[in-house]
């Protein structure tokens, strides 16, 4: 008798691998299928779980305002380079001695800060934001003023807000997608038990009809289905397979009769469907 085939291992499978068999298998079960045979519920409750996971996995390649960040970090960073190389001209090439002292005093400033522009953002924030509050307080004031560069101080910390305002935007969205998803670890666990349940309930409906009803047209429309999804599983079996072993193994044919495998495939450790330990963390894309 057919029967969809679950109680197999997904633990090992990449999240892009895991999450392209999720989707081939919620195209292989239409919805008005699973309607109009009973299984709309299950169905409905792995469409609903496929898709958190779907859209867990996609988002986490970029953002929307990375190069609002980028270009903001760049503004701050060129005003740092600005002014720390002015200080150093002044320094080795002042007119006349009150300058270079001006511009010794400053480029002193500069080099205790570090190379904070090649710093990450965090760190670079902070470090502009102690550099700027140094150079309001002497002797760094009266260096700025004799060289005519008063402003340096408010226009480091304009730039660098003007950063940690849209970064503070980032960090929100980063929240909010960790909150409203989850993460991949536990999102997968909960699309396989869906799975799972989808399978479980197709195969009973299936049993029904072949030991009892004796529907053709209900043996046609689920058997095609059973097929269609098993196919759907060998791939991916044998996807997740080759991953883990660094060959591509030969596609095989499953047995409709057969589903589980046969005497020559070695026995799942958890029939149930569990998959045993876990040998890679889902989170591993």
């Amino acid at each position: 008798m057919k029967e969809i085939i679950y109680a197999f291992s997904k633990h090992n499978a990449k999240n892009a691998q895991h999450v392209l068999f999720v989707q081939d298998v919620l195209a292989a079960v239409p919805e008005a299928t699973a309607t109009t045979y009973g299984f709309g519920k299950q169905r409905a409750a792995f469409a609903a779980a496929a898709g958190d996971e779907v859209a867990c996995f996609k988002p986490d390649k970029g953002y929307l305002d990375t190069p609002k960040i980028e270009k903001a970090d760049k503004d701050r960073d060129n005003a740092f380079y600005l002014y720390k190389g002015m200080a150093d001209l002044y320094m080795n090439y002042g007119a006349d001695e009150e300058e270079r002292e001006a511009g010794r005093v400053l480029s002193f400033a500069f080099r205790e800060t570090g190379v904070a522009a090649e710093m990450d953002y965090a760190s670079e924030t902070a470090t502009l934001v102690d550099l700027v509050a140094k150079l309001r307080v002497e002797p760094y004031v009266s260096a700025l003023a004799t060289l005519g560069m008063s402003a340096a101080p408010d226009k480091l910390e304009e730039l660098n807000e003007a950063f940690h305002d849209v970064y503070k935007l980032r960090t929100v969205e980063e929240r909010d997608r960790a909150l409203s998803k989850g993460s991949m670890k536990t999102l997968r666990p909960a699309t396989d038990q869906a799975f799972d349940a989808l399978a479980k309930a197709i195969n009973a409906i299936y049993a029904v009809n072949e030991l009892v009803t004796n529907d053709e047209e209900t043996r046609e429309a689920l058997g095609a289905l059973i097929d269609d999804v098993n196919a759907v599983v060998v791939r991916f079996r044998k996807v997740v397979s080759g991953s883990a072993s660094g060959t591509t193994p030969t596609p095989e044919t499953p047995d409709p009769e057969n589903p589980s495998g046969g005497e020559g495939e070695p026995a799942d450790p958890n029939p149930d469907g569990g998959g045993g330990e876990e040998v890679e963390s889902p989170d591993v894309i």
